[in-house]
């Protein structure tokens, strides 16, 4: 079993929090935190899919950042 980890740290923008704001006001369940949470989950099955690795476990750590930013590492042991 081959350890595997991979990081990625995603910052809100500006336009995506106003509409994310905006879109909580009318009763859209869309947080800037949630579609950074989504877009690093992303990004690291990208990597995953890229690199050909394939996992026989795996879980997510997410650590919220200052300046609303996310840390996302995902950990597991590779087949």
């Amino acid at each position: 079993m081959k350890p595997i980890t991979i990081t990625k740290v995603v910052s809100r923008d500006f336009i995506t929090d106003f509409i994310a704001k905006f879109q909580n006001m009318i009763g859209a369940n869309l947080t800037g935190y949630e579609k950074m949470v989504k877009k690093g989950t992303n990004q690291i099955q990208e990597e995953l899919n890229k690199n050909n690795i394939s996992l026989k476990w795996y879980r997510y750590e997410i650590t919220q950042l200052t300046n609303g930013a996310v840390s996302i590492t995902l950990y597991g042991d590779g087949k």
